[in-house]
């Protein structure tokens, strides 16, 4: 495979490592600060944090639909980068999607401690699964997009595999991102290697994981907005709690008046 094209898919994927590392801990270090200061003075609305944390998934998905818009663009990337159609290696694209979520619970049961508790981390990765799943699948239905392959269906926008892998990264570097920038980093690496992969096998074209990157990272940040908005008025009110079951799991929210 052209090492240069390799390369021009990973600059898209910069902003995310660039602007997503850094955003949050300096948040998290000026909290304080901030809830003193606005205070006295009303900050300006590009300054907000949802301003900031929309800035990367906007980009990937206006990217995308930006490389659809252009006729025959997304099928010239594919023929670059689907070096592994045959499926002769093994890339863990399907395995590989769940391991930044897998990191958030392996973190907090060793003990290191994130911005939330466990019921929280829970509660949010959980939400924000079921929000990026249901954004995927009605999009999948709205479009009908045919895979790179079509004996794989008409169901490739956006991708379903590389927004659970966003998920998962937001999720990791929004929970333990502050101790270390390289935890960031590894999440979302092995989010933008699953997207990288699916181009690989010819299950993706490029505009698929782009808006799939989207999707999971906005979603989660939406739902950290959300969660962290109501938490204070829900306090000792909402108990979470999480079982398994013989279809997968449940997730049950019960709230006292």
């Amino acid at each position: 495979m052209d090492r240069i094209h390799c390369l021009l898919l990973l600059l898209l994927f910069l902003p995310l490592l660039n602007v997503s590392a850094s955003e949050d801990s300096a948040e998290i270090a000026t909290s304080a600060s901030d809830s003193t200061s606005l205070l006295g003075q009303k900050a300006s609305w590009l300054d907000s944090k949802y301003v900031k944390q929309s800035i990367t998934p906007v980009t990937l998905a206006t990217t995308s639909l930006a490389i659809m818009a252009i006729p025959d663009l997304k099928y010239q990337i594919q023929a670059q980068l689907n070096w592994n159609s045959s499926e002769k290696v093994n890339l863990y694209d399907d395995e590989l999607r769940y391991v930044p979520m897998g990191a958030v619970a392996l973190l907090s049961l060793v003990g290191v401690k994130g911005n939330h508790t466990i019921l929280e981390e829970v509660a949010i990765g959980s939400l924000s699964y079921i929000l990026g799943d249901f954004i995927v699948y009605r999009t999948k239905l709205a479009t009908h997009v045919t895979r790179p392959n079509p004996a794989w269906g008409n169901e490739s926008f956006p991708s379903q595999h590389t927004s659970i892998a966003f998920i998962g990264a937001t999720l990791l570097h929004r929970e333990f991102g502050q101790i270390s920038p390289w935890i960031s980093i590894s999440g979302y690496s092995i989010a933008t290697w699953v997207a990288y992969a699916r181009i690989a096998r010819n299950r993706h074209f490029l505009p698929d994981v782009l808006m799939g990157a989207a999707v999971g990272t906005l979603s989660t940040n939406a739902t950290f907005w959300v969660y962290d908005a109501l938490a204070p008025k829900l306090k000792n009110r909402l108990s979470c709690s999480p079982r398994l079951t013989e279809n997968g799991g449940e997730l049950s929210l019960c709230y006292q008046f």
